[in-house]
């Protein structure tokens, strides 16, 4: 990736004075989660995809 489309996405992300050092992170990490979103499966049935839940603890003293 050419270290203007580094400085575009960093500035895009509003990092504007990222030094040469943080581009090279920044690409890397950047090359890092494409390479893991590609690992993602993408023909999944909607039956199959995990679906986190969220569940609010009982107040205390409460009686069933």
């Amino acid at each position: 990736m050419e270290k203007a489309d580094l400085t575009r996405i960093a500035a895009e992300a509003g990092l504007t004075r990222l030094s040469d050092q943080h581009l090279e992170q920044l690409q890397r990490s950047l090359a890092a989660a494409r390479e893991l979103a590609d690992k993602l499966p993408k023909d999944l049935h909607w039956s199959e995809e995990l679906s986190l839940t969220f569940r609010l603890a009982r107040p205390t003293g409460h009686k069933p």
